[in-house]
């Protein structure tokens, strides 16, 4: 099957709220936020006089997880200040901080504060983020807000009864202050949201916009931008996918590849790789926690010392124990969150000095899927999404990610249990080959986010996509 009927790229447009604006439930009222979400918080409780509203006001690092006197019905949950520079820059620090009040704060509320008094009963949430998406053509500002997006399709999918739709204000970077004219309207923008699961929208200049996926026809893999003997960075390049983009590169392209991993090699890897490189010429493991920037300027130094400058890297890593919410234990979903989202700041942080041809993402399907268990990694996953964006806004070379659906026959996906549930929700399986070349033409191309997805009618329809209908992009071309 040719690479180019499986891939994706999504696009906002604007849509009118389906059906008229939504009406808030009887029952009590959950907002919570930072301190800085405050003012907005006022303004919506003011909109639910006379309702009885619960308030919890989220402080770094001290989860407040005291039982709620009331089980809500509807609930507001405004995600923090954006964390970083202007433009979207991150460095670890700010990640972190905006993890704790934004992503992470979230699952304490669904484990801690919902999931033990209604997690059977009606909620309707409203997960509010800002300039977290490239919508009407405004930049990416807070691309660390986006995991929530990722995180609330888990949670419906984890709780039947819940719906929790995201929606995006365009603040530019600045939450409103106590006094300001604008926070009214804000707060009815946020209220009128109907609570419709799998939901997502944003709001631009007065527009309100939903994100929709489109067919793209990529060009062909030759214009890809890499260089015959050049040297590649692949950060968990000892996975299954990382490994075999290596096997590709050094095999077509006589180029040098790095494989960042933080153990050493056990002898399994070696025969890979030993398998792949039987010169020794082309294939090269350094030990380097890729989420530590002076570990990452080590391993750099390395690189530089036997290969001189890097043309490009990929982001290949990942770590995911599967759990629900309701029994997730916090250390897991931050080991998962960090292979995303730490390791992507670290990378774009090191080698944003490099002459790079590119830098690409591996992200996941899952962070629209956002399937039962997947918590960490499809918030991990949508971050990526929208860091991508962000970086390619500002830095000088293209930045690029791709949203896989399921390699079956490599890594992780591979494993009999794995196969059965892919299969069984309409994923086929993407070959190593037709993996590799569906890389080639994503750095060959325009779109900033591909999304590689061969599946059954039933997986594309859950998409939003029709299937057997093609188009092509004109961002492609």
């Amino acid at each position: 099957m040719p690479t180019e009927e499986f891939t994706y790229t999504t696009s906002w447009r604007p849509a009118p709220l389906p059906g008229g604006p939504g009406t808030a439930p009887p029952g009590p009222v959950l907002i919570v936020h930072t301190p800085a979400g405050r003012p907005l918080a006022d303004a919506l409780a003011a909109r639910h006089c006379p309702d009885e509203v619960l308030r919890r006001e989220l402080t770094p690092h001290r989860p407040d997880s005291a039982p709620l006197g009331a089980v809500p019905r509807t609930v507001y949950f405004l995600a923090g200040p954006h964390p970083g520079a202007p433009g979207g820059a991150l460095d670890t620090a700010a990640l972190e901080l905006a993890e704790e009040q934004g992503v992470r704060s979230l699952f304490r509320c669904a484990r801690d504060l919902l999931a033990p008094v209604a997690a059977t009963r009606p909620v309707d949430w409203r997960i509010v983020t800002h300039d977290a998406w490239p919508v009407a053509g405004t930049p990416v500002t807070n691309p660390a807000a986006a995991s929530l997006a990722g995180l609330a399709r888990v949670l419906e999918s984890e709780h039947r009864h819940w719906s929790v739709p995201v929606l995006d204000l365009g603040l530019g970077g600045r939450l409103p202050t106590a006094g300001d004219l604008a926070l009214p309207h804000l707060a009815a923008l946020v209220a009128a949201e109907p609570a419709v699961r799998g939901a997502h929208a944003a709001h631009r200049g007065g527009v309100r916009h939903v994100p929709a996926l489109h067919p793209v026809t990529l060009p062909a893999p030759a214009a890809a931008p890499l260089r015959a003997g050049g040297t590649y960075v692949i950060a968990g390049g000892a996975g299954g996918i990382g490994l075999e983009t290596a096997r590709f590169l050094a095999r077509d392209h006589d180029a040098r590849v790095v494989l960042l991993g933080r153990s050493a090699p056990g002898e399994e890897l070696r025969g890979k790789i030993t398998e792949a490189d039987p010169d020794g010429r082309h294939l090269l493991h350094l030990r380097a926690d890729a989420g530590d920037p002076e570990s990452l300027r080590a391993a750099l130094r390395s690189v530089h010392a036997r290969f001189g400058p890097v043309h490009g890297v990929i982001h290949s890593a990942l770590s995911h124990t599967p759990g629900l919410v309701r029994g997730l234990d916090e250390a897991v979903l931050r080991d998962s969150l960090a292979a995303k989202s730490r390791i992507s700041v670290a990378l774009a942080e090191v080698f944003a000095a490099e002459p790079l041809d590119f830098l690409l993402f591996f992200s996941s399907v899952q962070s629209l899927l956002g399937d039962a268990g997947l918590a960490g990694y499809a918030a991990g996953s949508a971050f990526q999404d929208s860091y991508a964006h962000a970086l390619d806004q500002r830095l000088p070379f293209p930045v690029r990610v791709v949203d896989w659906g399921w390699w079956g026959t490599v890594g992780a996906a591979s494993h009999a249990a794995v196969r059965r549930r892919a299969l069984r929700q309409g994923f086929r399986s993407i070959a190593p080959r037709e993996g590799f070349a569906t890389v080639l033409r994503t750095l060959a191309g325009r779109p900033v986010q591909v999304l590689a997805v061969p599946g059954e009618d039933v997986l594309l329809h859950r998409l939003g996509l029709t299937p057997l209908r093609r188009e092509r992009s004109a961002v492609a071309r």
